[in-house]
């Protein structure tokens, strides 16, 4: 998803990893409700045909292309297209995708984590989405529920998902370590490991699966950089003094299998001692819109991005209901002292 708007001159209280969530998740809701309350299936017509392009991801990658459209042409567009699309779906729209193919084409969206993937099943013309009494429901049409069910259950896709699957967690992986990474060698290891020449001619899909799946922004000369969900300020990691790597492979050589693992999920070996000091000092102390591991996880990833101790304390302060106890304060200085930082593949060493 699109990383929005400058947040440079916030305070580092409102720059943490679940404000930054959940601000992206409030513009998605924001997106929805100027979605039209139609579907290319159900409602659409060469009259109106025009207005629900222009929402969709085609009109996006293609903004200059001035062609006329026909709901039956589109419609045969996205039946044609329907098994590569199914084939690099996120995995929080397979999730929804396959809810509402159990539930017969209709699902009210549970939580926003399903806010940015129905936007982006409505973006690729599939659904629409409706809003009653405070109700988000999305809608399948019936003309691509038996088509879905057939290539969601055929061998080729179920390969290929694996593939992606694995990949997904080596690139996040790489992204915890590094914290950016040009879109490039992701791109060619998408290509090149998961899709092996199979729906392989067009960069298009590819990329869009990058976007649906990743955070990502664009540098100043116009790169598009996937981005960790924590990074704040990717403008600082760019003119640090020590490149970042996009090279997964040359940063792979330099680490073992267990760091390799624990990147993967989302924890370094050395890391797991100061989360759980931590995690365990805040219990039942934090703000009740969050939770501990929230908590900790906005502090670690203040940390990963070279936040200063004072800072990141205030940043504690703001997430407790109490005033910080000195043991909470010693968890964050020994997190601050020996935290991997991002760009760098090693631990910064407080003086």
């Amino acid at each position: 998803m699109l990383r929005e708007g400058n947040v440079q001159p916030l305070h580092w209280a409102d720059k943490t990893m679940s404000v930054l969530k959940a601000r992206q998740l409030e513009a998605c809701e924001m997106r929805l409700h100027q979605l039209p309350d139609f579907g290319l299936f159900s409602g659409c017509n060469d009259l109106n045909v025009e207005q629900l392009w222009q929402c969709s991801f085609e009109a996006q990658e293609q903004p200059h292309q001035q062609v006329l459209h026909t709901a039956a042409a589109l419609q045969s567009q996205v039946l044609l297209t329907l098994p590569v699309e199914a084939a690099l779906l996120s995995v929080e729209e397979m999730m929804l995708v396959e809810r509402l193919l159990a539930m017969d084409g209709t699902a009210e969206l549970m939580d926003w984590e399903e806010y940015a993937a129905a936007e982006s099943l409505v973006r690729r013309l599939w659904c629409h989405v409706t809003f009653r009494e405070g109700v988000v429901r999305v809608h399948l049409p019936r003309q691509l529920l038996l088509p879905l069910i057939g290539i969601l259950s055929g061998t080729a896709h179920l390969e290929i998902r694996d593939r992606l699957m694995r990949y997904e967690t080596a690139i996040r992986g790489l992204l915890y370590i590094a914290g950016l990474l040009h879109y490039q060698e992701p791109l060619m290891l998408l290509k090149r490991d998961v899709l092996k020449g199979v729906y392989g001619a067009s960069d298009t899909l590819a990329m869009r699966y990058l976007r649906n799946t990743f955070d990502y922004t664009y540098a100043p000369d116009g790169v598009m950089l996937l981005l960790h969900p924590g990074l704040a300020e990717p403008e600082r990691m760019l003119y640090m003094d020590a490149p970042v790597s996009s090279k997964g492979q040359e940063m792979e050589m330099q680490m073992d299998e267990s760091a390799l693992m624990g990147a993967m999920d989302g924890l370094l070996p050395e890391e797991r001692p100061l989360y759980d000091r931590l995690f365990g000092q805040l219990l039942g102390f934090v703000r009740p819109e969050l939770t501990e591991e929230e908590a900790v996880e906005d502090l670690r990833m203040l940390v990963k991005q070279g936040v200063s101790l004072q800072e990141t304390n205030e940043v504690l302060a703001s997430l407790l209901t109490v005033m910080p106890t000195a043991d909470m304060l010693e968890s964050v200085r020994q997190m601050h002292q020996h935290t991997p930082r991002w760009g760098t593949l090693r631990t910064f060493q407080v003086q």
